[in-house]
């Protein structure tokens, strides 16, 4: 089963409720994703497969025939925009102990399309913030 990994490397993320924000550090894009985004991307940080994800979610929302085919394609523009990148395939994590990350299943829940959305209006004023440029140590270290 693939699983993958937060891109650390190039990106940085901030989730505010049920949405998320995610930037590139390399080239000032951000990036927002949707709620159902948002569950997907904590399911892959905790270490779930794209089919352990697949599973849960179709379990937690009835309602979406077509949930495997949104999640796979959600997974797979994430990959290709490098804000995931492969694992290591070695998840330890056990579906029951995902409860404390996916929120709890409302009467009337329904599965919404996962959605990334680029933005580059800031990608400017992003690349300018001096920020970027420090070692592991932080700022003002560089």
């Amino acid at each position: 089963m693939a699983n993958y990994t937060f891109n650390h490397n190039r990106f940085v993320s901030e989730q505010f409720e049920r949405e998320t924000v995610i930037i590139n550090l390399e080239d000032g894009l951000y990036y927002s994703l949707s709620t159902s985004a948002t569950e997907i991307l904590n399911l892959l940080k905790e270490g779930l497969s794209v089919e352990e994800i697949i599973a849960l979610l179709s379990a937690h929302y009835a309602n979406r025939q077509d949930l495997p085919g949104l999640v796979e394609n959600f997974v797979a523009d994430i990959v290709n925009q490098g804000i995931v990148v492969p694992g290591n395939g070695d998840s330890q994590v056990k579906l029951e102990d995902v409860a404390k990350i996916f929120p709890p299943k409302e009467s009337e829940s329904h599965f919404a399309p996962p959605v990334l959305t680029r933005f580059d209006d800031m990608q400017e004023i992003l690349l300018l913030d001096p920020i970027h440029q420090v070692s592991e140590q932080g700022w003002p270290h560089q």
